[in-house]
């Protein structure tokens, strides 16, 4: 049961392998006090390919983000859900979808 925690500043700086159960992000939306999401999407774009088979991707975004939308537009994710949002802040999972 090997188990690893790696904590990284996106994806570029990591390895091809080992593809992850978990990813976890809070990442940055904004740019000084505009809204800038191109973190948040490269995040999205390149969690499938991090992912295992039947892995989770968790983000927690403002509830203004769209997120859902961002998710729900990637073939490989599936089962886009909401866990928590207060209101403020929202939890997102998604689902690599089993190959």
């Amino acid at each position: 049961d090997a188990r690893a925690h790696v904590l990284s500043d996106g994806f570029e700086a990591l390895p091809r392998r080992p593809r992850f159960n978990w990813i976890v992000s809070n990442p940055p939306v904004h740019n000084g006090l505009q809204a800038d999401f191109r973190v948040l999407r490269l995040l999205v774009r390149g969690a499938a390919r991090r992912l295992r088979s039947g892995g989770e991707l968790f983000i927690v975004v403002q509830t203004y983000v769209p997120l859902g939308a961002m998710l729900a537009d990637q073939p490989k994710l599936e089962d886009v859900r909401t866990l928590s949002d207060d209101g403020r802040f929202s939890v997102w999972a998604a689902r690599k979808r089993a190959q």
